[in-house]
């Protein structure tokens, strides 16, 4: 017979014992919430283990491994950041919110959208935002960043609101301009002098300067954390083709990357893992519990019979314009034909890249070191699918990007082919440490050298005769509106 009474008793010892097991352990460890932001900056000026990997790696003739040490040159537009801007950074931060967001500019379609949800992006925002109206009346981009700035997160704007040194409207004779166009691993982390694109840039000058050629390239990064492929569309079509570009490199295949259209899930079941995540982050019992799990490196157990594969998809030659493709490439891809098609007129070309995710069967990872890989990989966006499925996926994801541009005839790197695969180099699966962003760089320059050269020795850069019709700059006016819901 059932004893309701010795059943709550139990209960009641069971959460009193756990209550007290918490409080002692946050006393003898000194515990700290585990909420790791968007992507953690390792910065440490350790160049060796890079450089012994550049050492090894493939060199074009006419480059010199020992510009893998050199720097661009200096920003002449970073200043110091502003007292309010600062403040407002700060106070971002003691909210839990992500610093850098206290300097976004946001789409006001996009917040109209998401200012009333109650645990929408704007939730715990301080009393007002900046925002732009988008001039197609479109949520992509969601936000952007301010012009001319030197923000208190280390990131530097030109008058475009692009990382990186200014540049002028109207491209000047005898230059290559190379827009880079992503996510965070493009954008990179703010406090970094440089982002790998700026390294990039600065070595083709190099490469130009020992050469003799006379022409002078230039950098447009317009990544941005956080966003997708619509976002980087709109990007491109509203703000980049006017500064002319002639090469757009695309690199991202990580925010549209999750298993929720791949497996078998319900609501209960994701409240569940939800809740799990919620005790394993925010408590010291489920800190303790988690770096027992991690002390042998190996991935935690999962279900082996959840994912379901895309029926009619042709995993070894996918067709690129199926609309059955996972991982939303289909969104993908009909927005890289929308980048495509919005630089072709002024005559520039899209280079595709292949996109990095460090992830293998049988990965061990230190539970010290590599605490933000593990947790990534673990993630509610990827559970429950294991290693080899997460390897699988990224390497048919790279597949479609290389097939893509077999079709379309547009520039293809094989950027993931070139990096190290040492956990080592890495802040989690997509992100690198400070020396792995210099590697990462130098791949990319490795591979896209080839495809300026060619460019060059055709005749068609850098461009002769008088500018191509270009579309108006994006109007960077903003509005000061209140976050509150009315």
């Amino acid at each position: 017979m059932f004893d309701r009474k010795s059943f709550l008793l139990v209960v009641v010892s069971t959460v009193m014992a756990l209550l007290l097991c918490e409080a002692g352990l946050r006393l003898v460890v000194r515990y700290r919430s585990h909420t790791p932001p968007a992507y953690t900056p390792v910065k440490g000026n350790d160049l060796g283990p890079a450089t012994h990997f550049v050492a090894g790696y493939p060199a074009l003739p006419d480059t010199d491994r020992g510009w893998f040490l050199e720097d661009p040159p200096p920003l002449t537009n970073r200043t110091k950041p502003g007292q309010q801007a600062t403040d407002r950074y700060n106070d971002f931060v003691r909210r839990g919110l992500y610093g850098p967001q206290a300097q976004y500019i946001w789409n006001r379609k996009y917040f109209e959208s998401e200012k009333c949800k109650p645990n929408g992006v704007f939730k715990g925002y301080p009393d007002t935002i900046l925002t732009f109206d988008p001039p197609r009346g479109s949520e992509h981009p969601t936000y952007r960043f301010p012009i001319g700035s030197t923000l208190p997160s280390g990131l530097v704007t030109n008058q475009f609101g692009l990382r990186g040194p200014e540049v002028a409207l109207v491209k000047p004779p005898k230059t290559i301009r190379i827009a880079f166009v992503g996510a965070s691993t493009t954008i990179n982390v703010h406090s970094y002098d440089f982002s790998p694109s700026e390294r990039v840039v600065g070595w083709l000058n190099r490469y130009a300067q020992t050469r003799g050629l006379d022409v002078r390239f230039e950098v447009l990064n317009a990544g941005r954390e956080g966003i997708n492929s619509e976002d980087i569309a709109a990007i491109v079509r509203g703000e980049v083709t006017a500064l002319d570009p002639d090469l757009v490199v695309y690199y991202e295949g990580s925010n549209q990357f999750n298993a929720y259209n791949l497996v078998g899930r319900t609501l209960g079941r994701d409240r569940m893992f939800n809740t799990f995540e919620w005790f394993r982050n925010h408590t010291a019992i489920g800190e303790l519990i988690t770096q027992a799990g991690m002390r042998d490196g190996s991935e935690p157990p999962k279900p082996w019979d959840t994912v379901k594969w895309h029926a009619g998809v042709d995993w070894q030659a996918p067709d690129v314009d199926s609309p059955d493709l996972p991982l939303e490439l289909p969104t993908i891809v009909h927005d890289l034909d929308t980048i495509r098609e919005a630089v072709r007129p002024g005559g520039g070309r899209l280079v595709l890249c292949s996109f990095q995710w460090l992830v293998r069967d049988g990965l061990l990872l230190s539970g010290a070191s590599h605490r933000y890989i593990y947790d990534q990989l673990n993630s509610s966006l990827l559970w429950p699918l294991t290693y080899r499925e997460i390897r699988s996926l990224s390497d048919f994801q790279n597949l479609v990007f290389r097939r893509y541009a077999a079709k379309r005839g547009v520039g293809f790197m094989d950027v993931a082919g070139g990096l190290p695969p040492d956990p080592d180099f890495y802040t989690d699966s997509i992100h690198m440490t400070y020396p792995g962003e210099r590697v990462r760089a130098w791949a990319i320059f490795q591979q896209l050298l080839p495809i300026v050269k060619q460019e060059i020795e055709s005749g068609r850069l850098p461009r002769k005769g008088s500018r191509p019709e270009l579309p108006a700059p994006a109007d960077y006016s903003t509005k000061e509106v209140p976050v509150r819901c009315q």
